[in-house]
């Protein structure tokens, strides 16, 4: 593409929900929402009546939430540096229908088709020549997607139909293999029954793929993080401002169903005993159907063992009981308490997705590829599930469970 055709600058974008404009985002010294019908709402949090807009110093959270972070960002920023100024505005006009959710985004910005790249293209991929810099030059204008590891975001095409849209991700020096440790940590979900997108692991070690989760029966779904739901300032560590009382309670408000409550304290467990530093607010969600009647968890996602990591304190992203060291069972049980409601078979959930975490250990052959993970996982679950609760340091006891019990 011819990157001088491109705008200067983007100060005005049309919102829609497939073929149905939603409203007019504008930013002069605000950004401003205008909704043009009161059909559909944009967001959870923005479902006024009547045609009301919405004034935001910062781009609303609802638009924010999918731009990019980190390398993204900067690389998406440097490329185009000498064509045009690359704020908020601008990546969400670049997003047009690509990004997670049912929204989409039209503007003046106009790009051309990109040739298809199919998923067998990247999982046999073998060359001395690295894919994944490749990916990001093919894809660049097309990537605005949130987060700060690089990743790139490929849809489908006419010659790539019987594929989903695909997240594809490497890793760099610092977090030596995440490709392989992710996938082990998704597939562990999996084991434990809590049904996560379909994830690939190219042949070289170099990426992981996961489907895109945001489509049921050909209906693209709402999707909200909950950076967007606690109404959180658009800034980088804002993520990591709440705790995990807090997201329990907001699954309640927000979907009225114990069920889904559920759903979520099973995530929030899983992701302690696996070892999940960073299952921020981002790296939870809920979706739904465009008129927001059905409102339920998102399936899990960005899940990693960020212990084995010497860069990352053994730490989690929020705070539990007011620490944000990792929990003991007996802080996992009282977080099944609330004045509000009750999750009755905690002890049971702990118990089976310890076991299943060891379970899928004991059988997994991928996890062997990255020297260490095994043991780091086992002993993150043996800490959580034999660890006394004056003692915050790992224990030398293994945990031990039942290998005939399954896993529903």
């Amino acid at each position: 593409m011819d990157l001088q055709t491109l705008p200067k600058k983007v100060n005005k974008i049309d919102v829609y929900l497939n073929d149905q404009q939603l409203g007019l985002l504008t930013h002069s010294s605000v950004h401003y929402y205008q909704p043009t019908q009161t059909t559909h709402h944009v967001s959870l949090t923005m479902t006024k009546a009547n045609m009301e807009g919405y004034n935001s110093g910062a781009l609303h959270p609802i638009f924010r939430q999918n731009l990019p972070e980190g390398f993204n960002r900067l690389y998406i920023a440097e490329k185009l540096a000498r064509y045009a100024n690359v704020d908020d505005m601008y990546l969400l006009a670049l997003q047009k229908d690509n990004g997670i959710g049912m929204l989409s985004y039209m503007s003046e910005i106009q790009l051309p088709e990109v040739e298809a790249v199919t998923l067998d293209d990247i999982l046999s991929y073998s060359s001395s020549t690295p894919l994944f810099p490749q990916l990001i030059e093919k894809y660049y204008l097309r990537n605005a997607i949130s987060g700060v590891q690089p990743k790139v975001s490929i849809p489908k095409t006419e010659r790539t139909i019987e594929q989903k849209d695909l997240i594809v991700k490497s890793f760099d020096e610092e977090f030596h293999l995440l490709t392989v440790n992710e996938f082990v940590c998704m597939e562990a979900a999996r084991h434990c029954g809590l049904k996560p997108p379909k994830t690939y692991l190219a042949k070289n070690l170099e990426t992981f793929v996961i489907e895109r989760f945001d489509k049921e029966n050909k209906v693209t779904l709402g999707y909200e993080d909950f950076t967007t739901l606690l109404k959180k300032q658009n800034t980088h560590d804002a993520k990591y401002m709440g705790s995990y009382e807090t997201l329990l309670k907001a699954t309640h408000i927000y979907t009225d169903d114990l069920n889904e409550v559920r759903k979520m304290y099973q995530l929030i467990v899983f992701n302690c005993l696996i070892g999940n530093g960073d299952a921020h607010l981002k790296n939870f969600a809920l979706q739904y159907t465009p008129d927001m009647k059905r409102i339920f968890i998102s399936p899990p996602f960005d899940i990693t063992h960020t212990i084995i990591y010497e860069t990352i304190d053994n730490q989690m992203a929020l705070k539990l009981e007011g620490s944000k060291e990792f929990p003991t069972k007996k802080v996992l049980l009282k977080l099944a308490q609330s004045t509000s409601f009750r999750i009755r078979d905690a002890e049971q959930i702990i118990e089976q997705l310890a076991a299943g975490i060891m379970d899928y250990l004991a059988q997994s052959e991928t996890v062997d590829l990255f020297k260490g993970l095994r043991q780091s996982i086992e002993q993150s679950v043996a800490t959580t599930m034999t660890e006394s609760a004056c003692s915050k340091t790992y224990s030398n006891n293994s945990y031990r469970h039942d290998k005939k019990r399954k896993f529903e």
